[in-house]
């Protein structure tokens, strides 16, 4: 039985640690405007990125591309939470004046508002 050593291709977890980190990205940039899916695969994203480049003094092409797509999904979600927070600052004062001015409200009240704000054709 003739065995032959076959050199280890080091490649292959790079390559696989791309393919993750790039697949964490694009999921992370669909879902932006799900806090609890987009940070942690924008974040994850782009550690995969990093670790896989290993010990090259460069990013392959789909690390560099999950960097730029983690990064940004990363980026979009704090701004479209930041702005929600912000809008709901000035419509009602506070976080705590939100929550009870719709806490209190039962179901028919929370209709009949919606009915008179919002214009049917």
């Amino acid at each position: 039985m003739d065995m032959q050593r076959q050199p280890y291709n080091f490649n292959t977890g790079s390559e696989r640690m791309e393919m993750l980190s790039l697949l964490l990205a694009s999921v992370a940039m669909i879902s932006c405007t799900c806090l609890y899916l987009s940070i942690p695969c924008g974040a994850l994203a782009i550690i995969f990125a990093s670790l896989s480049r290993g010990g090259r003094m460069h990013y392959g092409t789909k690390a560099q591309i999950a960097l730029i797509l983690g990064s940004l999904a990363l980026a979009f979600t704090a701004l479209l939470y930041t702005i929600s927070i912000v809008y709901v600052i000035y419509r009602f004062g506070s976080l705590e004046a939100y929550m009870n001015y719709y806490s209190n409200m039962d179901y028919n009240e929370l209709l009949q508002e919606l009915m008179t704000t919002t214009q049917f054709p």
